[in-house]
């Protein structure tokens, strides 16, 4: 025989009520087996509060949806404070690699990774096959001595990838060389160096150098003194090339190639 349990408990500015093996609070038709009515839809009424033993706050769910882990006023869909900067404040386990391209269920062309803002904020980085916001420089450029010149402009959550390919003549028997480096520039990373090389052999004496991971200013030492220089300034992604032992402008052509700029 199946038992049907109905119950109701009155208290003020609300009730709990139980029936067919749901529980609601402040509902008299829980749909869910726990099932929370709060009081209205603003930011600063408490839905749900569960405290540890000592009264502090662990766990918050506002009116308007946002929940908080160790917060008691979140201030996004997902607020969390790990409470201590040797904790992490979230680990995500048994997930595929994108550099492997392993898992054949993953259609990996439409996967933007995520990315987190110096003030902890997480978001998706921009597909630019998909956003309107987003730009290509790809092109053949020409540097103009000293001077600088623009590539792109650049906003404070912008997130920029692209490609250098240096066809400069080293001054070796006349033999041309071909460098590359793959670059991409955020706000909180500065530009990271992803891949670079050549198309000579080690022993050359005129190996590519870059300067400037991490930073807002990464040069290419393509031969003793003959810096090529990328540069976050003014708004602007800006590139010049300049002889650093004489601090003379030098004009040499150069590529862009698979360049993006998200937002």
């Amino acid at each position: 025989m199946k038992t049907i349990f109905l119950g109701m408990l009155m208290f003020p500015g609300g009730f709990i009520f139980a029936q067919t093996g749901n529980f609601g609070i402040n509902t008299d038709q829980p749909v869910a087996k726990f099932d929370i009515v709060s009081k209205d839809n603003s930011g600063s009424t408490k839905a749900l509060k569960i405290s540890n033993s000592n009264l502090n706050e662990k766990i918050t769910v506002l009116s308007n949806g946002n929940i908080g882990i160790n917060s008691a006023s979140p201030g996004s869909q997902l607020n969390i404070d790990p409470g201590s900067t040797t904790k992490s404040a979230l680990k995500i386990n048994t997930i595929s690699t994108t550099n492997g391209r392993q898992n054949a269920d993953i259609n990996y062309n439409i996967f933007s990774p995520l990315a987190a803002d110096d003030s902890g904020n997480v978001f998706t980085q921009t597909d630019i096959r998909s956003n309107d916001n987003a730009i290509t420089f790809d092109g053949s450029y020409t540097t103009s001595g000293a001077t600088n010149k623009i590539l792109c402009t650049v906003n404070s959550g912008s997130i920029l990838g692209f490609t250098v390919y240096t066809p400069f003549f080293q001054g070796q028997n006349g033999v041309g060389v071909s460098k590359y480096a793959t670059v991409t520039w955020s706000r909180g990373s500065g530009f990271i160096i992803g891949a670079k090389g050549h198309d000579f052999g080690n022993n050359n004496v005129n190996n590519l150098t870059l300067t400037g991971s991490g930073t807002n200013k990464l040069t290419f030492d393509v031969q003793n003194g003959d810096d090529l220089i990328f540069e976050i300034t003014g708004g602007n992604l800006v590139y010049r090339q300049v002889d650093s032992n004489t601090g003379t402008g030098r004009s040499e052509p150069f590529n862009i190639l698979k360049s993006f700029r998200s937002k």
